[in-house]
């Protein structure tokens, strides 16, 4: 269950937005009645991604609580957009400056790892994101959409085996990080609520998303979108949207996703100056207690990821 909570968001997002001049998105901020034709596009340039992500699970019955556990994750990302090609494709590159992971359960830690922190005698740790430090992931994108990811294969190649279970677990959960999906995912959700047409402050637009959920399958992603806000001193826009999912699990279980994306575009930079998405998950899941009577246990999940962009 925590592997479908945290598989699909938990490392969400980088992206970008609309190509022009300045003086002629200024213009169009100053004038919120018009319309803007919003697009998922990177600029030529090099920039700074800060990725944060949280995920709590909490398991209860009849009010008292049976499981707890929290992932927090930071990635510092260096990206280089390179210039467009002549096949609409643009390339960019992607290495990490910095990784922070701490996982706890109950309130107690069961790891903690910082790329910027390693205490003496983590050779192995050290290693690792030494390797992940001066790996390169090259992601396409065409149209706002990711159409390769590569890079993932060549650092996977870097991981040692590990000899004590920590070690093992380390690497494994460093494995399931870098593969070319979960890369690809950190800039999908960015182009999931852009309008095919322009829009105004206030309109409002429902998009389709194809939508793949470990062990349910592929899904339809139906956001209900809006423009909240154009920024006047700056060539701003503000893009909000909101979705819910009703989806039968495995075993009986059954849940209901809430999902809420607030987006911020810088206009000028053609790049998403920050970018929350909130996933909200409720459980019900079928299980035993310690007599072995059938009880529902209620469970809620919460993943949390924010993005921040800033031109280096």
């Amino acid at each position: 269950m925590k592997r479908f909570l945290t598989l699909k968001w938990a490392t969400i997002a980088v992206c970008a937005w609309a190509l022009g001049t300045a003086a002629v998105f200024s213009s169009v901020a100053r004038a919120a009645e018009e319309k803007i034709d919003v697009k998922n596009a990177w600029n030529e340039g090099r920039y700074e991604a800060l990725q944060e992500t949280s995920v709590s699970y909490v398991e209860s019955y009849n009010r008292s609580v049976l499981a707890r556990t929290q992932t927090r994750a930071t990635f510092d990302w260096f990206v280089e957009a390179t210039p467009l090609r002549a096949d609409g494709v643009r390339v960019l590159k992607l290495k990490a400056a910095r990784v922070m992971i701490r996982l706890q359960s109950d309130g107690a830690d069961l790891a903690y790892y910082d790329s910027d922190n390693l205490l003496r005698g983590d050779a192995l740790m050290k290693n690792v994101f030494d390797n992940l430090k001066k790996s390169e992931f090259l992601v396409e994108l065409k149209g706002g959409k990711v159409v390769k990811v590569v890079g993932c294969e060549a650092f996977a190649k870097t991981l040692p085996t590990g000899e004590s279970d920590d070690e093992k677990n380390f690497v494994a959960h460093i494995a399931t990080i870098a593969t070319p999906e979960n890369i690809a995912q950190i800039f999908e959700p960015l182009s999931y609520p852009l309008p095919s047409e322009p829009v105004g402050v206030g309109d409002k637009w429902t998009t389709e998303t194809p939508f793949a959920l470990p062990v349910v399958g592929e899904k339809k992603l139906v956001l209900d979108c809006s423009l909240k806000t154009l920024g006047r001193r700056e060539p701003k826009a503000n893009v909000v949207a909101e979705s819910i999912l009703d989806v039968d699990l495995t075993g009986g279980a059954s849940a209901t996703i809430k999902i809420e994306i607030d987006g911020k575009y810088n206009l000028t930079s053609g790049v998403a100056s920050e970018f929350i998405s909130r996933a909200t998950a409720n459980f019900e899941l079928p299980k035993k207690n310690a007599a072995g009577e059938e009880i529902v246990v209620e469970a809620i999940g919460l993943i949390r990821n924010k993005l921040t962009v800033a031109k280096r």
